[in-house]
């Protein structure tokens, strides 16, 4: 029997524009992505704009910062002279090592103690009925949108009643509860089918096991996402270092930037670029190696 070939689709053509019922080729899709992607490389471009100017500006010495922004060109973002004499002057003059191991033992403090409190009482609030539950979890809720400014000369008291003014436990032990943490944990939580617990407690798991064994292994991402997150906010905290912190040599990197200055108070701009060029890289590293957790914990923790 003869095939009419009339009736047969003609071949597609690169880039044309797919027939009815014909399947667009990878071209086709391809080229209805570019605009996407442009739209997407020009955010990106704006967006990485000041961190490139950051970076290559931490390798200007200072007279050289502002002399070519304008007008703009080339050497805007390209030292001259590129010269290592900011990262000298931070490390030996001004001990930045130092701040930068008190902010990461600050922020390590933090994230340890965040994830603690914070799976606790999501396994509480998503695990557990009791009265009053629902009202205790809304009222949780509501503390995290009290300003930090109204509460930090209370929380100064408390630190100095204790005796914790200028020591490390100062830096992050305020900040070990997180509203923020409970509600993100909880969201995951509530993502595991309670028939697992059911399971393991008829097979005789407790409540701590079935926390450790069952809950925890199964929320990974969400885990990463708040200890990526505390450790953000630690990083970048400045007005409670500021205030709790009286020992120049406990003090955090935020801190010790807004400090760069000469003896006739003029800005160091060379030695500031270079230590927020330092005390930036940290951050993007475990952002890049951590980004997929982040992305997946927050996509989990939203479903709910």
């Amino acid at each position: 029997m003869m095939q009419n070939s009339s009736l047969a689709p003609p071949p597609a053509t690169a880039g044309a524009a797919p027939l009815p019922g014909q399947r667009p080729t990878w071209l086709d899709r391809s080229l209805a992505d570019v605009p996407s992607y442009v739209a997407m490389v020009a955010v990106a471009f704006i967006f990485l704009t000041p961190f490139i100017w950051m970076f290559l500006t931490s390798f200007k010495p200072t007279v050289d910062v502002f002399r070519y922004t304008t007008p703009l060109s080339v050497w805007t973002f390209i030292p001259p002279a590129p010269t290592l004499e900011n990262y000298v002057s931070i490390f030996t003059t001004w001990s930045f090592h130092r701040d930068l191991l008190n902010t990461l033992i600050a922020a390590g403090g933090q994230v340890t103690g965040a994830l603690l409190t914070s799976t606790l009482a999501a396994f509480v609030f998503s695990r557990m009925r009791f009265p009053g539950r629902d009202v205790l979890f809304a009222f949780t809720m509501l503390t995290a949108f009290v300003p930090f400014d109204v509460v930090v000369v209370p929380l100064y008291i408390v630190m100095r009643s204790l005796g914790l003014v200028s020591s490390y436990w100062a830096l992050f032990l305020p900040f070990s509860f997180s509203p923020f943490g409970i509600f993100l944990m909880r969201q995951s939580f509530l993502e595991i089918p309670r028939e697992l617990d059911e399971a393991a407690t008829i097979e005789g798991a407790s409540l701590v096991q079935v926390f450790w064994h069952i809950i925890l292994p199964n929320t990974r991402p969400a885990l990463v996402t708040l200890a990526l997150i505390q450790f953000m906010w630690s990083w970048n905290s400045y007005l409670w270092p500021l205030v709790i912190m009286q020992d120049p040599n406990k003090q955090v990197v935020q801190v010790t930037i807004a400090k760069f200055r000469t003896i006739a108070n003029f800005p160091l701009f060379g030695e500031l670029f270079a230590a927020a060029t330092a005390a930036t890289i940290p951050l993007l590293i475990l952002f890049f190696l951590l980004q997929r957790y982040y992305v997946r914990g927050m996509l989990v923790s939203g479903m709910k």
